[in-house]
């Protein structure tokens, strides 16, 4: 597929979609939200495909966050519309996905970049990556999941810190505080990323959307309610083809063939 905004490739198993707007450090507008989201629907539809790694464009930017001119049309009234409903959805959708992705952060990730990002599966980073969210900068806050989903992957300290300054982190910090899980040199950054999605793609489709799903309800509920979450997803695991499968696979020493079901 051609779009305006981001660029695709497919690696085997694998959709590999670059944030492309080089002459803005790969900004997020509103053109490359629909054709993220649509991207990502495609991906999820299409059988062929079993994770998606994205990037941006050169290896200075991820995404250096929302497209600026576009703030100064916003208005209260815009932000009920269509608009402010996608910038919402987005993270959430990416995050929701039947499929696994991997954010392969290369340089900045801020405000709406990081948003998306931590929409993702998991996120790995170069080491000139430098992560944050600006918007208290220009009298804003995050407007697409950043106050909430923060806190979950750094604890409230330092989502306040973050938030409430707009200062960002760098790699090595974003690594220590739990924001990124590795760290790779630029030129490695991009196959280590492709390797975490080929491994995430291989797991039972049932399976990673329920052990995904349990660890996000994590966030959202007491332990005793999210342990008879759990129970309940496990015994869907365990009653599928894919857990029968998976137990086969191993008394015969041989890799499972996954079926969704």
């Amino acid at each position: 597929m051609s779009y305006e905004n981001i660029l695709t490739e497919t690696d085997g198993e694998l959709l590999v979609v670059t944030l492309h707007w080089p002459e803005r450090r790969n900004a997020m507008n509103h053109q490359m939200r629909v054709d993220l989201m649509e991207c990502a629907r495609k991906a999820e539809a299409d059988d062929a495909i079993k994770a998606i790694v994205f990037t941006g464009d050169g290896d200075k930017s991820f995404c250096a966050g929302a497209n600026i001119p576009e703030l100064s049309e916003r208005t209260l009234a815009s932000e009920m519309g269509e608009a402010a409903t996608l910038r919402k959805e987005l993270p959430t959708t990416i995050e929701r996905l039947g499929k696994p992705s991997v954010a392969a952060i290369n340089g900045y990730c801020f405000g709406a970049g990081l948003e998306f990002a931590m929409g993702c599966t998991v996120r790995i980073a170069s080491p000139n990556a430098s992560l944050g969210q600006p918007e208290i900068q220009l009298g804003q806050i995050p407007g697409s999941g950043g106050t909430q989903r923060l806190s979950r992957f750094v604890g409230l300290g330092w989502a306040m810190q973050m938030v409430l300054t707009g200062e960002p982190v760098d790699a090595e910090t974003a690594r220590a505080i739990g924001l990124v899980t590795e760290l790779h040199p630029q030129e490695k950054l991009l196959d280590r990323a492709k390797e975490l999605a080929r491994t995430l793609g291989s797991r039972a489709p049932l399976a990673f959307v329920g052990g995904r799903d349990a660890v996000l309800r994590s966030t959202e509920t007491d332990l005793l309610t999210g342990i008879d979450y759990e129970r309940k997803l496990y015994a869907i695991c365990m009653g599928s083809e894919d857990g029968q499968e998976g137990l086969k696979a191993f008394a015969e020493k041989r890799e499972p063939v996954y079926k969704g079901r």
